[in-house]
């Protein structure tokens, strides 16, 4: 089915003037042809706009078929709300242009509560008043990690109720961190990701992930003149902003708006205007996207995806910005740790292993991505239909585990999942002091086929692995006879499992002619019903500096298997990327700013060689 998606800018990132609005839209929204705007009023709450203005602006918005939301109504003013937009305004509003006001977008909930420390938006001076303050900061000293998530949802739901109190339709969202479930939890209706302020790779697969869990349509906000680089006249940067772009459709944004340099730049003591150069390239940006969103007929299903990152309970990786989990800068405690650190794992995923890699199998080297190209990063909140969705699960950050979610992953494994977690994920505890509570032993057993004691052993011995049950997983080597234990780095806590119906797939040795007994298994495979899961029995994050190696190659093969053994399989340079739809569209995008690239597209009836410039995004039919 065709996908409805809009597209437009931003009013009043540099400066905001109320009798001007109309004439700034038919030139900047209406004359180019785009659907969408977001506006943004800056007027202080002595400043009232009056509700005939805002009736004239909609008015004049819907006789010209342009959705509209306003921006930072609510948030930027702390919980009030400005400009005079109160129930009349929004009935009036509403009455003047239907189904083209969309409602209020919430602005960085996420780097404002959930990551950043007092001072991040406001410093206490005469300039901001302090009165402004305690609503751009996270309150401080949380018990535990369940105590801060519930804190942000409540936080972001405080301010939705503001927006649903005055009647509006939809709340929007404009995130730009990796919080994005928790905004979710807290009842926004649209999520849309700001780009670049981290690698979209992984903030887009979060979002999409998130998306598809609970049902969401989400969109994209480049904000490329303050995070695309500081330096406006780079070339480079204006082709980071067309391959932001270019990524954010590829990947199935069904919104799109940019933030600001279509009209001038005005940032880091540097001012271009809308005659310069540089501002003609963001215009050029986002025209390509109002016309790939006009002619494509791209599919509402969004890109297939078999490989799924888990996003655990309470995990408050924000993906950037910020040291501490959940903004806690009290106690050191809550600074970012292995947890944390294990997110960084996905900066591996679109890179191809080195030529030397012994560990790299394959007639050809599919190791840069996933099959189809995409990976989702999906909420350990899910349903099970949802789950389910990914041939493979993988945990990396924070979680803490229950119950629930004991079932719910020992049921995905059932239907045919394959999963790989370490213990550090199977803690019940959510406490950042290094507490830990086992799981029950008998939902250990089901999922992971072995019994555990409780007793933990350190060692900085290596493994051998023995061959994966799961069909195209090339895990290195076997425990011959003579043969070197790989993968040591450091002193590594594990927990010590008795197997039953598991096997061990890494066993602990500091031999090269045998075995070592004496040492717990370090990583078990355990079939149930149609799946299996995999465990590293470590107690450390896989972000651990002596955990990583280990975990890396478990994680990386999983990644290459899918790719392996997907019925769409392209080869080319880890400067590719790509996203194949259920319908058989396939796009694939250059992000090489100087290069072309050759790639080959197979599948089971046929072959295609194509070519792709510099920054090209190409569209074919499989």
């Amino acid at each position: 089915m065709k996908e409805n998606m809009i597209c437009g800018v931003h009013i009043g990132e540099h400066g905001f003037d109320a009798d001007g609005v109309i004439a700034e839209l038919k030139e900047r929204v209406v004359d180019p042809g785009y659907n969408f705007v977001t506006i943004r009023t800056r007027a202080r709450f002595e400043e009232k706009i009056a509700p005939e203005v805002f009736e004239r602006w909609a008015k004049y918005l819907a006789e010209n078929k342009v959705y509209f939301v306003f921006l930072y109504s609510i948030v930027s003013r702390g919980k009030k709300l400005a400009a005079g937009i109160d129930e009349e305004c929004v009935a009036r509003i509403k009455a003047a242009a239907g189904e083209y006001f969309l409602g209020d977008m919430l602005g960085e909930l996420g780097s404002c509560f959930g990551a950043k420390q007092e001072g991040y938006a406001y410093a206490r001076s005469d300039e901001h008043p302090s009165e402004a303050s305690p609503y751009l900061y996270p309150a401080q000293n949380f018990e535990d990690m369940k105590s801060a998530a519930e804190k942000f949802t409540k936080i972001v739901n405080e301010y939705v109720q503001i927006c649903k109190k005055v009647g509006m339709p939809h709340v929007f969202s404009v995130e730009p961190t990796a919080l994005s479930k928790y905004i979710d939890a807290g009842g926004v209706d649209m999520p849309m990701l700001e780009l670049m302020i981290a690698p979209p790779d992984i903030l887009v697969s979060y979002m999409r992930g998130m998306a598809r869990a609970f049902g969401r349509v989400w969109g994209t906000y480049l904000a490329h003149e303050w995070y695309g680089g500081v330096r406006h006249s780079d070339p480079l940067k204006r082709k980071r902003l067309s391959l932001a772009a270019k990524y954010a459709y590829l990947a199935g944004s069904s919104a799109f708006c940019i933030e600001s340099g279509d009209e001038c730049i005005s940032s880091y003591e540097q001012e271009h205007g809308p005659d310069s150069e540089i501002c003609a390239d963001y215009r050029e940006a986002l025209n390509y996207l109002r016309d790939i969103s006009a002619e494509d007929n791209r599919d509402k299903a969004g890109p297939r995806v078999k490989l799924a990152f888990v996003s655990g309970r309470y995990d408050p990786y924000a993906g950037w910005g910020g040291s501490s989990a959940w903004g806690q800068y009290g106690r050191e405690e809550w600074g970012h740790s292995d947890a944390e650190h294990s997110w960084r794992l996905l900066h591996e995923i679109g890179t191809k292993r080195q030529w030397w890699d012994i560990e790299n199998y394959g007639d050809e080297d599919t190791s840069a991505l996933p099959a189809y190209g995409m990976y989702d990063i999906v909420p350990i909140e899910a349903e099970i239909d949802a789950l389910c969705r990914y041939d493979y699960l993988v945990f990396l950050g924070w979680n803490t585990m229950t119950d629930e979610d004991m079932d719910k992953l020992t049921e995905y494994v059932r239907r045919g999942g394959k999963l790989l977690m370490s213990m550090a994920h199977l803690n019940y505890s959510s406490r950042r002091s290094g507490e830990f509570i086992m799981p029950p032993k008998d939902k250990l057993r089901a999922l992971f086929g072995a019994d555990f004691s409780g007793e933990v052993r350190s060692t900085n011995a290596g493994v051998k692995f023995a061959d994966s049950e799961m069909d195209g997983v090339l895990y290195p080597r076997v425990p011959l006879a003579v043969s070197d234990p790989i993968l040591t780095a450091g002193y590594v806590r594990y927990a010590v499992a008795e197997p039953r119906e598991a096997k061990v797939l890494a066993a602990l040795s500091n031999s090269m002619r045998t075995v070592s007994h004496g040492f717990p298994p370090a990583v078990l495979e355990h079939r149930v019903g149609k799946g299996y899961a995999v465990l590293l029995t470590a107690m450390e994050y896989p972000g651990n500096g002596a955990v990583y190696p280990l975990y890396r190659v478990l994680v990386r093969e999983l990644v290459t298997a899918s790719a392996r053994s997907a019925d769409v399989k392209v080869i080319a340079s880890d400067r590719l990327r790509y996203s194949v739809y259920p319908d058989g569209k396939m796009y694939l995008l250059n992000t090489d700013y100087d290069l072309p690239i050759s790639v080959i597209v197979r599948t089971a009836s046929a072959e295609k060689k194509l070519s792709l410039e510099p920054l090209e995004l190409k569209i074919i039919e499989l």
